[in-house]
């Protein structure tokens, strides 16, 4: 860990498969979108639930709780499916990738993920969960083309379709590549 409190969230992995997808794609798309920044292919990720900064003690106490969380787990079927923004239309703050699949499952387990902090101090979340992958942030100019976001296919060949089979604890390490650096995996016994 770096520094005396890491800045820590709880993620589900992207696979290699499906991280290199999403980076060819938007690869093609640098050139014509002007984005402040593009999400380094390792990083990509959905985000089950953000910690922020977070004591030595929290991080003791956490890590238990997550490896008991996923020992109860099954594994479960996930798709990168669609795309879309936040923000104003016209200059959106985040370019994602929509998530398909078994998503009653992942609304569970990222569920069972903030119970389990709760205790150590982690609060929920106040905004309504909608898992997403982050592509790209800060839109440069004030007319993005959402109608062609729409209208583009996301993959031109690959399997989008993944098994999620574990859940990760990651630090974020600002300023560098890959930023997103996994502290601890918490594998699915079932």
């Amino acid at each position: 860990m770096t520094g005396l409190t890491p800045r820590l969230f709880v993620a589900v992995p992207l696979p290699a498969a499906q991280k290199k997808l999403l980076d060819s794609w938007g690869r093609e798309r640098k050139r014509e979108w002007p984005f402040g920044r593009w999400v380094f292919r390792e990083d990509y990720h959905i985000t089950l639930q953000f910690l922020g900064n977070c004591s030595e003690e929290q991080i003791k106490k956490m890590i238990p709780a997550l490896h008991k969380l996923a020992a109860e787990q099954a594994v479960f079927s996930l798709a990168v499916q669609g795309l879309g923004t936040f923000g104003r239309p016209e200059q959106p703050r985040i370019l994602w990738a929509g998530v398909g699949g078994e998503l009653e499952l992942l609304h569970q387990l990222q569920q069972q993920v903030v119970q389990s902090l709760a205790p150590i101090g982690f609060l929920p979340d106040d905004r309504p969960y909608r898992p997403h992958i982050t592509l790209a942030r800060k839109y440069q100019k004030n007319h993005f083309p959402l109608q062609s976001l729409q209208q583009l296919q996301l993959w031109k060949t690959g399997d989008t379709t993944w098994k999620v089979k574990e859940i990760v604890l990651y630090e974020t390490r600002l300023g560098r590549q890959p930023m997103y650096h996994a502290l601890e995996r918490f594998p699915f016994k079932k």
